[in-house]
């Protein structure tokens, strides 16, 4: 049996508010010339693209401004992630745990690539994932994991905001959202919820065998 474990990134994997929010700020603030947005605001909209961060937090989903913001995200992220980044506890533990059960691994996020790449490598788990997906301007994220699911007997996705739930359960697959992540209990509906990541393997062992 051919077996793959998809995650969503920021919250599910990576604590993200401890690099992502003061890059984050500090781009708004670069961009506007105003007071940063607090951090409670920007920890409520991960797992939406980076346009819509830039709508809610500078004022604007101009593309022209949004390019700017997203290059000033970048510029302060890569200052941050190798100084405050965090993955949640036992992550690593759990990918490698996965892995030695059989499982290939993969990260679909609404964020781009080379953001993907960049906290994978500077937290040190690139190299288990057979996969890394982010966003495209043509495929919905149920339509991405439908495309990476195609050659897997079992596939479960892992994640802790709606469109990773979404995704999961429109393409019939098992669904674990995160609760220590960003998303709401609402949003959690149709899944299986874990508080902690050392939950994960015996459940998406269980789904297995189920």
């Amino acid at each position: 049996m051919r077996k793959l474990a998809v995650f969503d990134l920021d919250g599910t994997l990576h604590h993200t508010e401890f690099a992502l929010a003061p890059a984050i700020a500090m781009a708004a603030g670069d961009v506007t010339g105003k007071v940063e947005p607090p951090y409670d605001l920007i920890n409520s909209l991960y797992g939406e693209p980076l346009e819509v961060f830039c709508k809610v937090l500078v004022g604007s989903d101009e593309p022209a401004v949004c390019e700017k913001f997203t290059e000033r995200v970048k510029f302060h992220q890569a200052v941050t992630l190798p100084l405050t980044g965090k993955l949640y506890p036992g992550v690593k533990a759990m990918l490698s745990d996965l892995k030695h059960a059989g499982f290939d691994l993969a990260v679909l996020s609404n964020a781009h690539n080379d953001y993907i790449v960049l906290v994978t490598e500077t937290l040190g788990i690139k190299d288990f994932f057979a996969n890394l997906t982010g966003r495209t301007e043509e495929a919905s994220k149920t339509a991405r994991l439908f495309e990476m699911s195609r050659n897997y007997d079992f596939t479960v996705m892992v994640g802790d905001r709606y469109h990773d739930i979404q995704a999961g359960l429109e393409n019939s697959f098992p669904v674990i959202a995160c609760s220590y992540g960003y998303g709401s209990a609402a949003e959690h509906q149709g899944a299986t919820s874990v508080s902690q990541v050392k939950e994960i393997v015996p459940l998406i062992k269980k789904m297995v065998s189920q």
